[in-house]
């Protein structure tokens, strides 16, 4: 029976499907001090509580026992027909009282959505009542849920309200980094692995912007001496702009940004230590951590190696064109003396995509694309496949790479140390694992 594999989806472009209202959440759902009403039907408010509750159980997964990290509270003005029809401006006030006499928030952030949007409900001149007659900021966010833009829209709206509405100058403290991005929160991987980046030049952060400083933080921001802007792709348009935040940041505050975002992969991770070193004027700083960098990579390749060292390997790939990135796998299969007999391109970007794909692998390997019956030939000689969808009708002792790279080598660590576990598993007992 001939391998396949499972959910290879067709690369097709469609509109924007996500909400501006979900990436104002992001931004400010642990901004203490600040209360969020969803401009809405109440439906809105209970799609990004899931949100919320999925996100939270991560980040105090990796929180220290004694983090006194909460979301903020979220409300709905929870709008109905008959608001649909005669408006919801009395709704929204009543809303926004609710909130300053329960909560005794510094702030209220209003979201708007769809809804709100077409019947044309003047949320900015509600906002400005409501501050004028509770003497707090209101402030109207200024997108329509999926009218007039996407989830990041919404996002860098409000770290843009952040910025320029609740910091102030400060006096600058040496050696102090504020981060900009989120990429898994203040406790996941990626500011883990930048804190201990930071560590090589004698830097601490001090803070992670928009979504884990208070209000009363926010104030004190700019005292950082340097900005760091992390994220998982220079390409991704998204992160581009959010770069230009960090930038606009700087500019306003005159503290120097570096944006070139966290890399990816110990290639990549090398570059970065070099780069931060050159932008920061600490070359020796900058050598002797690549140095460190160089000698934990390769303890963890050689205690790997002693397992792997001179198994076949069969790489099926099927991400898109955007997250293709075959050197990081290549240059780990080397590294560990694994002998990489065959590569299969999966038929989900179309025929364009797979050629752009193979002409990226071309750079770095000479090793077969294969299809048909010598996919399945070399498939059933190898000792395991790395891939990113799961092979079917095949006994193979199977990895299955993540759809998110981990922060520096760490993605690439994971992988070794699946590949170290399905060798020792029997083919009878199931041979796939989740890097």
């Amino acid at each position: 029976m001939a391998i396949e594999a499972k959910r290879v989806l067709k690369c097709r472009r469609v509109a924007s499907c996500s909400c501006t209202m979900t990436g104002v959440w992001r931004a400010l759902c642990y901004v203490d001090g600040a209360v969020v009403i969803y401009h809405s039907p109440r439906a809105c408010a209970h799609i990004a509580r899931r949100m919320d509750a999925s996100s939270f159980c991560r980040l105090i997964t990796d929180a220290p026992e004694e983090t006194k990290l909460r979301s903020i509270p979220l409300l709905s003005t929870d709008l109905t027909d008959e608001e649909a029809v005669f408006g919801g401006e009395e709704r929204l006030r009543r809303a926004v009282r609710y909130a300053y006499e329960k909560y005794n928030p510094q702030a209220v952030f209003i979201a708007n959505s769809c809804v709100s949007g077409v019947i044309g409900d003047d949320t900015g001149a509600v906002a400005e009542e409501m501050t004028e007659e509770l003497g707090i900021p209101v402030i109207e966010t200024s997108h329509h849920g999926f009218l007039d833009g996407e989830y990041f829209d919404g996002y860098l709206d409000a770290a843009r309200i952040l910025m320029q509405r609740f910091m102030k100058p400060q006096k600058k403290i040496p050696g102090t980094v504020l981060i900009f991005g989120d990429c898994g929160g203040i406790f996941g991987a990626y500011t883990r692995e930048m804190r201990r980046m930071l560590d090589y030049f004698g830097l601490k952060i001090s803070g992670q912007f928009p979504s884990y400083m208070s209000l009363a933080e926010l104030e004190k921001a700019p005292s950082a001496a340097l900005t760091v802007v992390i994220g998982r792709s220079e390409s991704d348009v998204r992160q581009q702009h959010f770069a230009a935040v960090g930038r606009e940041f700087s500019e306003k505050f005159n503290i120097p940004c570096f944006s070139e975002l966290y890399p990816v992969g110990y290639l990549r991770t090398m570059e970065w230590l070099k780069r931060f070193g050159e932008f920061l004027g600490m070359e020796a700083a900058a050598a002797e951590a690549v140095k460190k960098e160089h000698q934990r990579f390769m303890a963890v390749v050689d205690k790997s190696a002693e397992t792997l060292r001179g198994k076949k390997v069969v790489y099926c790939a099927g991400r898109a064109t955007e997250f293709f990135q075959p050197q990081t796998v290549l240059l780990m299969l080397e590294k560990l003396g694994m002998e990489l007999i065959g590569i299969q391109l999966f038929e989900s970007q179309g025929e364009e995509g797979r050629q752009r794909n193979e002409a990226k692998l071309r750079q770095y390997t000479d090793a077969p694309v294969l299809s048909g019956e010598d996919f399945e030939k070399a498939v059933r000689e190898s000792d395991v496949v790395l891939t990113t969808h799961e092979l079917v009708n095949s006994e193979v002792r199977q990895i299955i790479l993540p759809c998110v790279a981990g922060a520096g080598w760490t993605g690439e660590k994971a992988v070794m140390d699946a590949m170290v576990r399905v060798m020792h598993r029997a083919l009878s007992r199931g041979g796939l694992i989740y890097a």
